[in-house]
């Protein structure tokens, strides 16, 4: 069998490269071999294998995810709820201006 292996060359910042390379070897997996197999399975599942999202959602699911959290904190009966007073008291105090 005879393999035509063509080469790549990718550009990326040091850092990121450093971290990767660090993650992938405790993985005990060398840099040619992820990305080979992240090509291999872009080709075999007809998708980027990854989700790739921009910061706008990124920052929309944070918001989401923490509101849920806030939902679910308010519903628990053992959550101690502060009226508005009590919120901001120490931060009108901690800027001078007493209620």
């Amino acid at each position: 069998m005879v393999l035509n292996n063509k080469a790549i060359t990718v550009r990326v910042d040091s850092t990121t490269k450093e971290q990767a390379e660090v993650m992938l070897d405790e993985m005990g997996v060398n840099m040619t071999t992820y990305i080979v197999s992240s090509l291999k399975a872009l080709v075999r599942e007809k998708k980027i294998p990854f989700d790739m999202v921009t910061q706008e959602y990124l920052s929309d699911q944070a918001v989401l995810t923490k509101l849920a959290a806030a939902e679910k904190e308010a519903a628990d009966p053992n959550t101690r709820l502060l009226d508005h007073d009590n919120v901001f008291e120490p931060i009108r105090k901690s800027f001078g201006y007493e209620v």
